[in-house]
């Protein structure tokens, strides 16, 4: 039995059929439509093969329930377009340009859109699911492609409409109600995106990016212990994916349990699939629970790990230790880092490296190093205000309060220093007891940069003025 003509061309990418008269008609070749690069977030769930086959499969025709086509217009369409369609995309566009005109089916609009789809011309593939859109706005595969076209040139919320439309027509499937979600996601309707992945995952359920995107969305309702039970049964069942782990880590730190938090990534760790930024992490939350062998273990792991990465991370690792006094731990810190780094520990790196050698040294009592490597960043950088507030800082304590002065003025000179500059300057006058001049340049500061602790020294000052007046 013959085939109709129609039927024919609606069974087409289902593989070489025989044609009227004997010929062969083959589908389209299997490019892929608009395919999304690796990285991308769509990437795994638009590059499924599964669904570029259901895209493929929208070159078909169904009359009975999409516009018709004439005989005329049949005939042109399994004659001339298809030939095309299965060769030079180029001679597809001009004869469905020549076809594609007011008052003529929307399916010739419908796969000029198509065309173009596939070959990632997602400006022109919109036009022309517009336009067959204007002409049938029921044609279901049309809103359909139109939603994913916006999809793909990152119109997020032009996307919604139509595939919300495609669903209202008949249309719903897993992948339609995952990239509502992610859609919703990206424009931050978080409640929205939760309820599209629930629909996703109905049809779906196995599907390990739509029950991220979900997770993601619980967590960004607050929802940490419906993320955290979604996460113990993908990580139940993909163990191997430090992203999961990462994840978990996150919302844990979010939910106020650093300890839990820590674990997580421990289990990555012993995995062997923690990378730096998480060996960094791990060691950011060991320091916070005051596990300082702990977090210098993290740390330097994360560092060896990775040289010349992240070494801003390490870097500020290095600067919470010294802050917190472990001028041992942050010392060996500084050393794996350099030893680690090599020649990529240079330029504004080399400079805060140098610089936290510096305040760790001096910490540390060796304030002849610290002086030495300080005098070795003024003169790579003579405007460094860093090096000026922490060279004032080994002049002051080591009794020589006009150098000191010098480099704090210097200091308060450079934008963004002036109230350290000028706390620094008060701190010089309250230990020569000239306490009014001293609450001067406290209140100067607090008027610059308002903070706290800064306000509490003023009250302490201020109180300290008191007895003094009272004594004399």
């Amino acid at each position: 039995m013959r085939l109709p003509p129609l039927a024919l061309l609606a069974l087409l990418l289902a593989g070489p059929l025989a044609a009227a008269g004997g010929a062969t008609v083959s589908a389209p070749p299997p490019r892929p439509f608009a395919p999304a690069p690796e990285g991308d977030p769509l990437a795994a769930a638009w590059n499924d093969p599964e669904f570029q086959k259901r895209l493929l499969g929208s070159y078909g025709l169904k009359p009975d329930v999409e516009p018709r086509m004439t005989p005329e217009e049949q005939a042109f369409y399994r004659d001339k377009v298809v030939p095309a369609l299965r060769g030079d995309p180029k001679e597809a566009i001009q004869l469905l340009q020549g076809r594609a005109k007011p008052g003529v089916t929307a399916q010739f609009d419908f796969v000029l859109g198509n065309v173009h789809f596939q070959n990632d011309d997602l400006t022109n593939a919109i036009k022309s699911f517009e336009i067959a859109l204007e002409k049938f706005p029921d044609f279901l595969r049309a809103q359909k492609n139109l939603g994913f076209a916006y999809l793909r040139a990152g119109q997020f919320e032009q996307a919604i409409r139509p595939l919300t439309r495609t669903a209202s027509l008949g249309g719903a499937d897993g992948k339609l109600f995952g990239f509502l979600g992610y859609c919703y996601s990206n424009l931050g309707r978080h409640a929205a995106a939760q309820g599209a992945y629930q629909q996703a995952l109905l049809f779906e359920p196995d599907n390990t990016d739509f029950k991220l995107g979900l997770i993601k969305s619980a967590i960004a309702l607050g929802n940490f212990d419906h993320a955290l039970a979604l996460l113990d049964e993908l990580i139940q069942v993909q163990p191997d994916k430090d992203n999961l782990w990462t994840l978990q880590a996150n919302v844990y730190v979010q939910k106020g349990q650093p300890d839990k938090a820590a674990v997580s990534l421990e289990m990555l760790r012993r995995l062997g699939l923690a990378k730096p930024p998480q060996l960094l992490l791990l060691g950011d939350l060991y320091l916070n629970q005051d596990a300082r062998d702990l977090a210098l273990a993290a740390y330097v792991e994360g560092v060896e790990q990775g040289p010349g990465e992240n070494l801003g991370r390490a870097l500020r690792a290095a600067d919470i230790l010294a802050s917190r006094g472990a001028w041992k731990e942050a010392s060996s810190l500084l050393e794996k880092i350099q030893a680690a780094a090599g020649a990529n520990l240079s330029g504004a790196d080399e400079l805060k490296w140098l610089k936290l050698s510096a305040k760790v040294a001096m910490g540390a009592g060796d304030g002849a190093r610290a002086i030495q490597v300080l005098e070795e960043v003024a003169q790579r950088n003579p405007l460094d205000a860093e090096a000026l507030l922490l060279a004032g800082d080994y002049y002051s304590k080591n009794g020589e309060p006009e150098k000191a002065q010098f480099r704090y003025e210097t200091a308060g000179k450079i934008s963004g220093y002036e109230a350290d500059a000028l706390v620094k300057q008060a701190q010089l006058l309250v230990g020569a007891r000239k306490y009014d001049s001293a609450i001067e340049l406290l209140r100067k500061a607090q008027k610059v940069k308002p903070r706290d602790n800064v306000q509490r020294y003023l009250e302490r000052v201020e109180q300290v003025a008191r007895n003094a007046g009272r004594r004399s």
